[in-house]
């Protein structure tokens, strides 16, 4: 049922939701000298996006409605949803989610894919899958409520009271597992968030970042 991940990049920009946004000129990335990646609705406001993922899958999500024909399709299979059904023209991959107190690493087959984090670290397994040395995530940021293009809208729409607490404290902790396997491949991962609570990645501002592999 699942198939490998076939493509392979060098440089992969990663576009997520995070405030930190608010204000970026996206019409930068038009040009963008490798391939970039994002994740459910953000999608919808991006001028470009070669690939897209998510593992986010408890309800339809708006961005598989209606496919891009310029955008590669990725998503983390199973669903929370009995009632999900699968879309054509998705590449699924084998969600795994790890047990209680387990490794969240990313998954080194390429026809699997990290779960029970968020979809920017499934991008990244996505990314590690492409086997790229030069990584930049924008919009990872881990702090407050609310997209760059809808600050009402929680992040991943949650309605937990104690969401802050139990979600983002998670998400935190398991980026720390990735670091080392991109550091054992001599890929550098550049986190455009200057304020992010994550910590594992050299951390500046989205237009230092996006410039960054420039140098």
């Amino acid at each position: 049922m699942f198939q490998p991940v076939k493509q392979k990049h060098n440089r992969v920009l990663i576009v997520g939701g995070g405030e930190s946004l608010v204000g970026f000129d996206f019409d930068q990335i038009i040009d963008f000298d490798g391939v970039i990646i994002t994740v459910n609705n953000v999608i919808s406001y991006l001028p470009r996006a070669d690939y897209w993922i998510t593992v986010d899958l408890a309800k339809p999500q708006k961005a598989l409605e209606k496919l891009r024909r310029d955008c590669y399709y990725y998503a983390g299979y199973p669903f929370y949803s009995d009632g999900y059904e699968m879309v054509n023209g998705v590449h699924y991959l084998d969600k795994v989610v790890p047990k209680k107190g387990g490794s969240y690493e990313l998954q080194e087959e390429k026809d699997s894919i990290t779960g029970a984090v968020d979809s920017i670290y499934g991008a990244l397994n996505l990314t590690y899958h492409f086997e790229a040395k030069e990584i930049i995530i924008l919009g990872m940021d881990c702090y407050g409520f609310g997209h760059w293009y809808d600050l009402e809208s929680p992040y991943n729409a949650c309605e937990l009271d104690n969401w802050e607490e139990d979600r983002i404290s998670c998400i935190i902790d398991r980026y720390e597992y990735c670091a080392k396997q991109f550091e054992d491949r001599g890929a550098e991962v550049i986190n455009g968030s200057a304020e992010s609570k994550i910590d594992c990645f050299k951390k500046m501002t989205p237009q230092e970042a996006i410039n960054y592999f420039d140098k």
